[in-house]
């Protein structure tokens, strides 16, 4: 079966629920057992202290909406298991905070999400795990090598988490996802728990699949292209089920778990998924092609324009399967000009975001990476006239007309 049959067959039967079509919203806070025996084996399973069979207990444990995202999500994936989240930062917290703890270490590519920094920065740090980042590149896995040989002695007996992004957000710089899972190969051979966990927010589920790389957990904002409406707050992670299973326990434990309307959106839009991100893609092309030759454009980042014999797009062809509708191009001028642009688009949201069905145009560094410090900017070329483009749905020709007409009042 087809994975675009998948995300409208799979996970749920119309006729366990009255021949309902489409899913019922369960919003329920806890279950009925069927026995005092059933709801002491269901809770020691759900809290992790016995292994048995699964049932509802409680929302924050588990709910039918969430079972069907996540079932649904997986098989897309080709994931043994899945959790979904209250936002994509929940998810990334609650999967580092599986597989961390004092001492261990997070080597990480820059840039990624200023949030994502932010949380390395202002809370793994603060609670005794290393985080070292790496610029993102095509020297990425020879910089993280070469950083982990220079410190191995002190890695041994510790956890080591490969953090990549890729493409990096916002410059669309690529990674080699099978370079960074032959690292960790090495280092598990050596006896280092290390895994590779990928931010695929950019680019997946369709243009991108981390796992057919064999890393170990895939994670999303399923706020962007999975959720798709810019409507719902959500995360998601992908992988093993016992890498999932320790997952869903920190989430049980600090209650980063979704809700069952959420999770219903996150179902309607998944049916949707590739379509739009199909069109979203295909207007993405058009527009990158118009800004590149555009006079007051210094810049366009996106994968079809990349150098067709440079390293980038090697990696860019091997490991994805489209372009994604990210863009990020660079202004003639500085700030004053950037800003002059957004204040004056009419159909491109200036918003923060990105992966809904509108067109989304923000200033990464004064909007979403304005926490993250001068010099891990500087490196990353986040610079005052750099631009960054989610595009929609619409008609490309607006869009283009639109950026045109912005664009001329530099």
């Amino acid at each position: 079966m087809e994975k675009e049959t998948v995300v409208i067959s799979k996970g749920y039967d119309p006729l366990k629920y009255n021949g309902a079509v489409k899913p019922p919203i369960f919003l329920t806070s806890t279950y009925k057992f069927k026995s005092a025996e059933e709801g002491e084996s269901f809770i020691r399973v759900a809290l992790g202290l016995d292994k048995g069979e699964e049932g509802y207990v409680y929302s924050r444990f588990s709910n039918p909406n969430f079972d069907i995202v996540e079932e649904r999500l997986s098989l897309l994936e080709g994931a043994e298991a899945g959790a979904i989240f209250c936002s994509g930062m929940a998810a990334i917290t609650s999967t580092l905070l599986a597989f961390v703890k004092n001492g261990d270490y997070i080597f990480y590519t820059n840039p990624v999400y200023g949030g994502t920094e932010f949380l390395f920065k202002e809370f793994f740090e603060k609670m005794g795990v290393s985080t070292l980042h790496i610029n993102a590149g095509s020297d990425t896995p020879k910089l993280i090598d070469a950083k982990i040989n220079s410190i191995k002695d002190k890695l041994k007996g510790k956890a080591v988490i490969l953090y990549i992004e890729t493409p990096a957000n916002p410059n669309n710089v690529m990674v080699d996802i099978s370079a960074i899972v032959k690292i960790k190969e090495k280092l598990v051979k050596e006896k280092i728990d290390a895994k590779v966990i990928v931010d695929n927010t950019f680019m997946g589920p369709v243009f991108q699949s981390p796992l057919e790389q064999k890393v170990d957990i895939v994670l999303y904002s399923a706020t962007k292209f999975i959720g798709g409406h810019s409507d719902v707050i959500a995360g998601a992670v992908l992988g093993s089920k016992v890498d999932i299973s320790k997952i869903k326990a920190i989430r049980g434990m600090i209650g980063t778990n979704g809700n069952p309307f959420d999770a219903w959106l996150m179902s309607r839009s998944l049916e949707t998924i590739h379509l739009r991100m199909q069109r979203q893609m295909e207007n993405a092309v058009e527009i990158a092609k118009f800004l590149s030759k555009h006079p007051k454009v210094e810049k366009v980042i996106y994968p079809e324009l990349y150098n067709k014999k440079s390293e980038q797009y090697k990696i860019y062809k091997k490991q994805c399967k489209g372009p994604g509708s990210l863009i990020s191009f660079y202004v003639k001028g500085g700030k004053k000009e950037a800003f002059k642009v957004l204040n004056n688009v009419k159909l491109c949201k200036l918003a923060v975001s990105l992966g809904g069905t509108e067109s989304l145009i923000e200033h990464p560094k004064a909007m979403t990476h304005s926490e993250v410090d001068a010099e891990t900017l500087k490196d990353a070329e986040i610079t005052d006239n750099m631009i960054r483009l989610s595009v929609g749905i619409e008609n490309s020709k607006d869009l283009i007309n639109d950026l045109k007409a912005a664009l001329d009042k530099i």
